[in-house]
């Protein structure tokens, strides 16, 4: 009787869905000039995804989707807020002047078919600034796909998500446009 529990328990494991550990740990690479030298502004980062899931798995008729293993608002908001005071800024939530980046998109799409897999990433995220002397907002983009043979290797798909999300902070970091809005 042992015996038989313990086989129907092992099958019962075996068959159970594996959740897919998924992570996106962005970073950025500034020149080390300080051209925020002085400036004070609150900061942070919402999360205003249409779904909180960050990777979508689709083969045939079934569709998985996947929340990052990390909080990945949380990690922006962190690498950012270092970018920053790398670049000379003073970070005070309790000022009045506002900057606040909104994620209105990071995803990763997979179509899994029999003999390949396609993958399309994309992110999207617009700055927000508040100040007395008025608003500013300007949204940044990128997109990236890529087509591979056999099994999906979310290895692969995390670091090309990864270096999408990059892409578009460094782009979105490197804009004068916000920061003269700051001043």
């Amino acid at each position: 009787m042992r015996y038989l529990l313990l086989i129907a328990l092992l099958v019962l494991t075996s068959c159970a869905t594996k959740v897919p550990s998924f992570m996106v740990v962005p970073q950025v690479f500034w020149p080390q000039a300080t051209e925020l030298q002085g400036a004070q502004f609150s900061f942070g980062v919402v999360d205003m995804r249409p779904r909180p899931q960050s990777l979508t798995i689709k083969q045939g008729n079934n569709e998985n989707n996947y929340r990052t293993s990390n909080d990945v608002r949380l990690q922006i908001e962190e690498t950012v807020a270092n970018a920053l005071r790398d670049k000379g800024a003073i970070i005070n939530n309790q000022h009045s002047v506002q900057l606040k980046i909104q994620m209105n998109q990071l995803q990763a799409n997979v179509l899994q078919r029999p003999l390949d897999h396609q993958v399309v990433n994309q992110v999207a995220l617009t700055v927000f600034i508040q100040s007395d002397n008025g608003t500013f907002s300007k949204s940044y983009a990128g997109d990236s796909s890529y087509t591979a043979p056999f099994k999906v290797d979310l290895a692969a798909v995390e670091r090309e998500l990864r270096i999408l999300t990059e892409q578009v902070l460094n782009q979105l970091l490197q804009d004068p446009a916000w920061k003269a809005a700051l001043n």
